[in-house]
């Protein structure tokens, strides 16, 4: 900043202090005139140069302020025709203030009409630039206040997005928490339980066990496409269907074709659920199921042997009129049955590695025959495999037979 300016301790509007720090780059621009000049042969001094930039400069910051409110009310490109017709008049009277300032400075023996009609057009040059850069710097530093504005306005709404949508995954995990059992119904013979690891995003795994009769237990597992407060919805209208269509004598077959039916009238298109159903018989011992679309459940026999059950129904919600038809499985004492979604086997390590189905096979038979011991083992094999980093939703269902 030129601390030659003589306002330099009054308190200045903040429009004229923005010209002002434009001082510092019109010395700048002096001394490059002074080497054009040089290089023209222009009869143009150091000493009056620099009487020039302090005091035609600093004269000019409160014409520019000025002359940019003449500038601002006129269209283009009058705008600037009468910004530079007022830069022109003002620059041709400041040179008669600096060839008398310049004479009583430094050249007292020379006459002041020579003195002027020598250096007149330099200093009109000098005075005429020093204002057309001030004025562009300070037109630049306006557009930059107001991109910064702009910049702000933008970090803040984006913040406000930030939050309302960590607001809209609270409120989606918490529907997604109330459409899954508290508590799972027993029935003799048949030990189950369950578990379910949230990921850090909301996703659109279901689970559900509903008592059918004495004996039997209706299980149901499935996978909503999407995440969010979109999946967490259509898993309500899922959940609220299932329990409507899986009765007593409904078969697992039946009760996909209906929920495959309600889900091609009411889902919008590109949305699709995978959904596995099977009964369960204490008494009998069979397992009866259809799978739409879902990991096939594993079976792990009492003698050591391992099978899993695939299915031949389509996704949910994007066929109609699909046929489905049921699967049976004869069951025996210590045999247990392991019902999951895709978190499961899709579960990735640091380095980007899937645990697999090999892996759940592997840690399903670790040690342990009970319901409870494998779904432990099977949950704490996950955890230490993807550090604990869930990037889905980790649905499990484990029943095992007395």
């Amino acid at each position: 900043m030129d601390r030659s300016f003589p306002f330099w301790n009054l308190k200045l509007p903040p429009r004229l202090r923005v010209v002002l720090r434009t001082q510092e780059l019109l010395v700048f621009i002096g001394v490059l005139f002074y080497a054009l000049f040089s290089a023209l042969g222009t009869p143009v001094s150091l000493p009056f140069l620099i009487v020039c930039i302090f005091a035609i400069g600093n004269a000019m910051t409160i014409l520019q302020v000025l002359g940019k409110q003449l500038h601002a009310r006129r269209p283009f490109p009058w705008n600037w025709v009468i910004y530079l017709i007022f830069l022109a008049l003002i620059s041709f009277f400041a040179s008669f203030g600096a060839a008398a300032l310049l004479k009583w400075m430094v050249l007292r023996n020379q006459p002041y009409w020579g003195l002027f009609r020598l250096t007149w057009r330099s200093v009109m040059v000098i005075c005429m630039g020093t204002g057309i850069v001030g004025y562009l710097v300070a037109e630049i530093q306006r557009k930059l206040r107001e991109r910064n504005v702009q910049l702000e306005q933008a970090v803040a709404h984006g913040t406000a997005v930030i939050a309302e949508q960590e607001q809209e995954l609270t409120r989606a995990l918490e529907i997604q928490r109330g459409l899954l059992p508290k508590t799972l119904p027993q029935v003799p013979g048949i030990e189950i339980v369950s578990a379910w690891q949230p990921a850090r995003t909301v996703g659109g795994d279901y689970f559900d066990v509903i008592r059918l009769d004495k004996n039997r237990l209706g299980l149901c597992i499935a996978d909503v496409a999407g995440k969010g407060l979109t999946a967490a919805l259509l898993m309500a209208n899922l959940q609220a269907a299932f329990r409507a269509f899986a009765t007593p004598d409904a078969s697992p077959s039946i009760v996909c074709a209906k929920l495959n039916e309600f889900m091609c009238n009411n889902v919008a298109p590109g949305k699709f659920i995978t959904f596995f159903y099977g009964v369960l018989d204490g008494d009998l011992r069979t397992f009866r199921y259809e799978n739409a679309g879902h990991c096939p459940a594993l079976l792990l026999k009492a003698s050591g042997a391992s099978e899993f059950l695939p299915g031949s129904g389509a996704v949910l919600g994007v066929i109609p009129g699909w046929s489905f038809r049921d699967f049976d499985v004869q069951l025996a004492p210590g045999d247990r049955l392991l019902l999951y979604t895709d978190g499961v086997t899709e579960a990735q390590s640091p380095q980007s590695e899937e645990f697999g189905a090999a892996r759940l096979l592997q840690a399903a038979t670790r040690d342990g025959r009970s319901a409870q011991s494998v779904q432990q083992n099977v949950m704490e094999q996950i955890g230490f495999f993807c550090g604990n980093q869930f990037f889905d939703d980790v649905t499990l269902i484990v029943a095992a037979l007395r």
